[in-house]
């Protein structure tokens, strides 16, 4: 039997949490980052509506805003991303207890020993999708897989909020 290894990833983390806490900016395009007062600093994260404008991930704050004049950008806050990645890892561990953290938004879950208690890798895959959005309020990117390798893959094809399943016959 192959083994079945889910590749976890929160979608937008940084920006998504933030959201979270100020209502009135979930509609319009956030990143997290540096002091723009200061004109100093780079993007950490962005939610979809930024992505949408072309802003990255590492370039300089002054870029991500000429790209994206209406861009508000937040002050990170690792205690909160530190609290819900604890969360999710929680969500995790009712699964499997081989959860292999990588980073505080991605996690690799072996299910192999699982899937006869909650079902397929899809499925488990699903169930965890729906906690991580009804519990912590974010979504997830789910790959699943016989491989870390490929299940990391299925979870970067397709976001935001998908399970991608990679089999030995469609990858």
């Amino acid at each position: 039997m192959d083994r079945v290894i889910l590749h976890s990833d929160m979608n937008s983390f940084y920006a998504a949490v933030e959201c979270l806490y100020n209502p009135e900016i979930r509609d319009k395009p956030v990143a997290v980052g540096g002091n723009p007062e200061k004109r100093h600093g780079i993007i950490l994260a962005k939610n979809e509506k930024a992505k949408k404008a072309g802003v990255k991930t590492g370039e300089a704050l002054w870029q991500a805003m000429g790209k994206c004049p209406g861009l508000i950008i937040v002050p990170p806050n690792y205690e909160r991303y530190l609290r819900y990645s604890k969360l999710s890892r929680q969500i995790y561990n009712r699964y499997s207890d081989q959860v292999e953290p990588y980073g505080l938004d991605e996690s690799w879950v072996d299910c192999t020993n699982s899937v006869k208690i909650h079902g397929s890798g899809e499925e488990i895959a699903r169930k965890i999708s729906t906690e991580i959005k009804d519990e912590l309020g974010v979504t997830v990117s789910i790959g699943v897989s016989w491989n870390k390798i490929f299940a990391k893959y299925g979870s970067d094809y397709k976001k935001p909020d998908a399970i991608t399943v990679i089999t030995r016959d469609n990858y």
